[in-house]
């Protein structure tokens, strides 16, 4: 169970402040939730808090702000605290939008539940922590940099020889009086990641032809025992000889692998469904105008879509609560992911709501994927308050047609046909009837 939670929602449409108020109720907390309307309510709210409330759920257009400003402001009142906005607008440029101006995360506020609001709030939560974090690294590797508390190197240009610090090696494994440091730069290169050497040539020669005012790049270097470090490293050209040749530089460097691990988990986060690691909805449209893409590009390319969502899941969720339906849902995307091929593209688009993009694969070979997970989902079997729960799925499938207008066009078709199979029972597959897009079905 969430632990109870300070909400703020700015939302002047009573009607979508009720109901998202509503949905909190049934999120597995008492949370205090404060309603205001406007974003100059929300600055008095803020500065008479005592103690900063935990999220902040934002509607977009208030009557004192509209559009990506009103993330800006909020953002400017509320720096330490995470936003997560609610928008009429299911458009992932829209979205992209939102998160670089400063959100967390954000919901489409039509048919939003109980579930996916905590879920959301959590996301935002974690990843605010995060870039909190990250920030926090920033500031001290710059402080670090300022203070000269850094590896150190001087490199001559016309001999190569490379004099490190004892800072610096041990920053790579070395011990100060290790006799197999590496003396010149082309030694120090030999240790440099593969895919890094080019970038870090060019970096230098930009420097010493004057192109850039320093050197600076963050690569890859092998520690002494083996393994891969990222390093931050920055200098500049201190002297050239008579014929204005480049004669010297200095540096320094610092390991940066905590922070790049950081920045990993984030970039994790943003691309991948926390609850159960699959691709988000955002990553897995990527994904599938990608592919969408090289149907276009050549001839009888087959690449099919399958859409699929749990049977009955509401039903589970109210009987056995959220906590066992997260089980479920968990327990279901491992399941399904256990009898796919490694280039098949699996995402969770929403709620009990899965997508597989599989390339390559023809009508005939999508219905065989389809009717293996549907029979692999049906054996599944999760335990939940001393019971052993049974779920079963439906599946719609389309073929992506280089005739499609946009890369989704599949997935409505595949949409329309998973709502054939509810419709005619569950626990089935259904085909699209042709490659037109259908008409948007009602839920």
């Amino acid at each position: 169970m969430m632990q109870n939670l300070s909400i703020v929602l700015v939302e002047d449409e009573p009607g979508d402040a009720g109901l998202i108020r509503y949905r909190l109720k049934f999120t597995g907390g008492e949370h205090d939730v404060r309603w205001v309307t406007r974003l100059d309510e929300l600055d008095t709210h803020l500065r008479a808090a005592t103690v900063s409330p935990d999220v902040i759920l934002l509607d977009l257009n208030l009557p004192d702000s509209s559009g990506l400003d009103t993330i800006s402001r909020c953002k400017a009142m509320a720096r330490e605290i995470p936003i997560v906005v609610l928008t009429g607008h299911d458009d992932m440029k829209f979205s992209l939008k939102a998160l670089e101006a400063g959100a967390q995360d954000y919901l489409i506020k039509d048919g939003v539940e109980a579930d996916t609001l905590l879920r959301a709030i959590r996301y935002a939560i974690e990843r605010h922590q995060l870039e909190k974090r990250l920030h926090e690294s920033e500031e001290l590797m710059i402080a670090a940099i300022e203070g000269g508390g850094l590896g150190i190197w001087e490199w001559n240009l016309k001999t190569d020889a490379c004099y490190t610090s004892e800072r610096l090696r041990k920053n790579v494994g070395f011990e100060a009086d290790d006799d197999t440091v590496p003396q010149t730069l082309s030694e120090w290169m030999a240790r440099t990641h593969p895919d890094d050497t080019s970038a870090i040539n060019e970096a230098l020669t930009r420097h010493v032809n004057s192109e850039e005012k320093r050197y600076e790049i963050e690569y890859r270097l092998k520690h002494k025992q083996g393994h891969w470090v990222w390093v931050f490293e920055s200098g500049h050209l201190v002297s050239r000889d008579a014929k204005v040749n480049p004669e010297r530089m200095v540096g320094i460097l610092q390991n940066i692998s905590s922070r790049k691990e950081m920045e990993e988990q984030l970039r994790t986060l943003a691309m991948h469904d926390p609850l159960t690691g699959l691709f988000n909805r955002r990553s897995f449209m990527e994904a599938m105008d990608s592919e969408y893409g090289r149907v276009k590009r050549r001839d009888n390319y087959p690449t099919s879509i399958l859409m699929l969502d749990i049977d009955h899941f509401k039903r589970v969720n109210d009987t056995y609560g959220h906590a066992a339906g997260d089980d479920i849902l968990k327990t279901f995307a491992h399941t399904i992911d256990e009898n796919l091929r490694e280039n098949d593209v699996f995402g969770r688009l929403g709620g009990e709501e899965f997508a597989i993009l599989l390339p390559d694969t023809d009508q005939a070979g999508s219905a065989h994927v389809a009717e293996k997970v549907r029979a692999a989902v049906e054996g599944m079997r999760v335990q939940a308050e001393g019971e052993t729960i049974c779920i079963t799925t439906s599946v719609g499938i389309a073929m992506l047609s280089a005739s499609d207008k946009r890369p989704d066009g599949a997935l409505a078709r595949a949409d329309a046909a998973l709502y054939r199979a509810k419709q005619s029972g569950r626990n089935r597959v259904e085909h699209a009837d042709s490659t037109t897009e259908p008409p948007i079905a009602s839920a």
